[in-house]
């Protein structure tokens, strides 16, 4: 895994208006990146030391 530069937006929990407004603002790509950088950050916590790759299932019930 690579380091890569990342903007962190860090704000209030009482302001979700402005964090909405935030987020809508950015492009698709960007909130893409920020959930991909949350969940390699998730895994690191907790102790694995790769970011297990992410698999496309269907279910049908």
């Amino acid at each position: 895994m690579s380091k890569r530069k990342t903007t962190v937006f860090v704000g209030r929990h009482d302001n979700d208006e402005s964090q909405r407004l935030y987020w809508q603002k950015c492009s698709a790509e960007q909130r893409l990146s920020a959930v991909e950088f949350l969940r390699e950050q998730f895994y690191l916590i907790a102790g694995f030391k790769t970011v297990p790759r992410l698999v496309r299932s269907v279910t049908f019930r």
